[in-house]
């Protein structure tokens, strides 16, 4: 079987590929962490007080971790349609979801050891810069002075933990796809909805209404001062998570609603091009939530977290605030910039194929050009108005 899905990774390298700068990001934030944890843990200059500083090294990976799961999901989706083709002959030919699912998440796993690979060594010399900004933000009291050095051990678990995460969500993935596929083409169906959508929609409404009525439900006069200021940010970061999830699951409502707007504006004005950018959109929304939405989740974490760690009035002094910053928010930033580089690529082809056929239909590279111009302004102001509602409930929150 891993001979089999080695000459499968060979035959479609140039597909498996496009998904490194996921896995090199990953394996960069987690690199340089735990190169920092082991460096920092086995000085002899640490002490006590000194060893509870460890749990900064760790922030990074949990909150790039919220991330991973929605850019995984994204990266396996694209390629699994990238190999569509090919997937369908070899249900057709007879080999189960399961067996395609196992080759799909063992291939998914090399490409994610090469990016591992990669990443780690490109992480070692920024591990420490990293750590010299702690050391200028905190001081010496909090972090010595420390040459950090490659540490083997970093190495193989960042490999372990990245293979193992692949491997899993590479499975779990394609195998609901690889189901789906077999169904379609036994029940002659190309339709492919999720029975669930809106369930999932009204429970993350629900959830998210019940966050902010138990947080305007807080009264400090009732549980006391101290009690309220725990509860409240505690509260402001569930519903930064919730928000978040909120988005990624409602973007595709969102957006058509917009297309149709557009579309109306463009039948009234009769902007032909515009029109035209509307019915791509409705047909191509995916892009919206494999690219577009990544970015509105982090704009929503820079917001919050940023007032979380920036405004409340017990948030240390100014260095304190801006390495809480640079720890909290730079891992997401950075795997959501690798999920755009990552989709960019995969997406070139069937850009690429869409460009053919509206030269075949007779329109100019100025027309080209104007309709896509179109399509980003409809996924900006889309984005724009997500990130500003959202950034409005967060703000009322922490008035």
């Amino acid at each position: 079987m891993i001979s089999l899905a080695w000459l499968q990774f060979k035959y479609s390298w140039k597909i498996w590929i496009f998904s490194l700068p996921v896995f090199m990001t990953c394996a960069f934030v987690i690199n340089i962490c735990l190169t920092n944890f082991f460096n920092f843990s086995n000085s002899s200059l640490i002490n006590d007080d000194m060893s509870s500083n460890t749990q900064l090294f760790f922030i990074p990976i949990v909150f790039g971790g919220i991330m991973v799961p929605i850019v995984l999901k994204n990266t396996v989706k694209e390629i699994l349609n990238g190999l569509r083709k090919q997937n369908n002959l070899q249900i057709i030919l007879g080999m189960t979801p399961e067996y395609l699912a196992i080759l799909s998440g063992i291939e998914l796993s090399i490409a994610s050891i090469l990016g591992a690979i990669g990443g780690s060594i490109i992480a070692t010399p920024f591990a420490q810069t990293f750590y010299n900004f702690l050391v200028s933000a905190q001081g010496t009291q909090q972090f010595p002075v420390l040459t950090i050095r490659f540490s083997f051990q970093s190495f193989f678990i960042t490999l372990l933990l990245i293979t193992i995460v692949t491997l899993y969500s590479g499975y779990t993935r394609s195998r609901r796809t690889f189901y789906k596929i077999q169904k379609n083409i036994e029940n002659i169906n190309i339709k492919n909805r999720d029975k669930f959508y809106y369930l999932k929609v009204i429970f993350m409404l629900v959830l998210n209404i019940f966050i902010m009525t138990y947080f305007l439900s807080l009264l400090p006069e009732r549980i006391g001062i101290s009690s309220f200021g725990a509860q409240s940010v505690l509260l402001i970061f569930l519903e930064i998570i919730a928000i978040s999830l909120l988005i990624n699951v409602c973007g595709k409502i969102i957006l058509l609603f917009f297309s149709r707007i557009f579309n109306m504006i463009a039948n009234r004005f009769r902007l032909s091009l515009l029109n035209l950018a509307t019915y791509s959109i409705n047909e191509h929304f995916d892009t919206f939530k494999k690219v577009y939405i990544p970015i509105t989740i982090i704009s929503i974490f820079v917001s919050g977290f940023s007032s979380l760690l920036i405004d409340l009035p017990d948030g240390g002094d100014a260095g304190t605030r801006t390495s809480n910053m640079v720890v909290f928010l730079s891992a997401p930033i950075l795997i959501a910039l690798a999920n755009t580089i990552c989709m960019m690529m995969l997406l070139q082809e069937k850009e690429t194929f869409e460009i053919k056929q509206l030269f075949i239909l007779g329109l100019r590279p100025l027309d080209i050009f104007l309709k896509k111009e179109f399509e980003i302004l409809i996924y900006s102001f889309t984005t724009l108005l997500i990130s500003l509602t959202c950034n409005f409930v967060l703000s009322l929150m922490f008035v």
